[in-house]
């Protein structure tokens, strides 16, 4: 998908790292309280995560920006560039970390929810996070510019009828010109309670967690596969 591999490109630019490292301990500190040897990575980016994961978990992960599998793959993790529903083998724990659903509208996110389940083992964990209401309107919506001497990068964002529609635009210097690169992304709110009633997992907890403001921007839900 283009505007995802656009993203790749100016993730570096945003400084959102030290934050997503935060949430990273978090998941990290979540799955030690279960048995679990393998994992699946949805959404898995450049791989940081995964890079955690393979010290003590059999880990892959898959993502639909080619730009981003080849970053992840370079690093030296088994990445794929896929959906999850071409995804074959099934595994004791699903992540989708940083607000991968919030990326999928209503019809799209029922489907991922069933292939989730899909490729869980009985017993197995989906473990996951949502933007909250103050994350949209308070901490994404808005804009910001950045200048690194021959690239500039402008993000625009607004929240409205529970969408958040952002829109990059990106210049690069190239041979005494500039490049003009633009995509917009596009977020959808869910609450809660409408991703457990998708979902025909248990949802077994729910964590709140800062990571851009004081109060929670964030909501971690860890679901589970149950044996019977």
């Amino acid at each position: 998908m283009k505007n995802l591999d656009l993203y790749a490109k100016i993730e570096p630019m945003i400084g959102f790292y030290e934050a997503y490292e935060n949430l990273y301990t978090r998941y990290l500190q979540i799955l030690q309280k279960f048995d679990i040897k393998t994992i699946l990575d949805v959404g898995c980016g450049n791989g940081k995560l995964l890079q955690h994961l393979q010290h003590s978990y059999e880990a892959e992960g898959i993502d639909l920006s080619a730009k981003m599998v080849n970053i992840a793959t370079k690093r030296g993790m088994k990445a794929k560039h896929c959906y999850l529903h071409e995804v074959v083998a099934k595994y004791d724990a699903l992540l989708a970390v940083a607000d991968v659903l919030n990326y999928m509208d209503h019809t799209t996110l029922q489907k991922f929810l069933h292939d989730v389940e899909d490729r869980l083992h009985l017993g197995g964990y989906f473990i996951c996070d949502i933007n909250t209401l103050h994350g949209f309107e308070d901490v994404a919506a808005g804009s910001m510019n950045a200048d690194f001497g021959e690239t500039f990068l402008a993000v625009d964002a607004s929240y409205d009828d529970e969408v958040l529609e952002t829109h990059f635009t990106l210049f690069e210097g190239v041979e005494h010109c500039y490049k003009k690169e633009e995509e917009t992304i596009l977020q959808y709110y869910h609450t809660v309670s409408k991703i457990d009633e998708m979902s025909s997992l248990e949802l077994i907890d729910i964590q709140d967690i800062s990571l851009f403001s004081d109060k929670s921007d964030k909501t971690i839900l860890i679901f589970h596969k149950a044996k019977f």
